[in-house]
C-alpha cells in the first residue's frame, strides 16, 4: 500500500475510533453505569489540578511583547484527489 494512502486510511481509523471512545466514556460518567465486564473495570474518579487563568492578568502585561514566545511546528494535511465521498481534509499537528 502506498504510504499516502496508508497515511489517509490510518487516520481516518483513528478518527473512527476516537469518536468511539469518547461515545463509550460519556457513558461510563453516567450514574449506574456499568462499569465491569468479564475481563475489564473502568474507575472513573474526579481529580482537581491548579490552572493559570491568564485572563485574569491585566491588560498591559497580555499585551506586552516581552511574554509572549513565537512557536513553529509541523503540519501535514492529507486529503482525497479522487473524490469518492464527502470531501475532508485529514490534519496531523505535532
Amino acid at each position: 500500500m502506498d504510504p499516502i494512502d496508508e497515511y489517509a486510511r490510518l487516520k481516518a481509523e483513528i478518527r473512527r475510533l476516537q469518536d468511539r471512545a469518547e461515545v463509550l466514556r460519556a457513558g461510563f460518567l453516567r450514574p449506574g453505569a456499568r462499569l465491569r465486564s468479564n475481563r475489564f473495570e473502568v474507575t472513573v474518579r474526579r481529580a482537581k489540578r491548579r490552572v493559570f487563568d491568564k485572563d485574569r492578568l491585566p491588560p498591559e502585561v497580555l499585551a506586552d511583547p516581552r511574554y509572549w514566545d513565537e512557536r513553529e511546528s509541523e503540519i501535514v494535511t492529507c486529503r482525497e484527489i479522487t473524490p469518492s465521498g464527502p470531501e475532508e481534509d485529514i490534519v496531523l499537528i505535532e
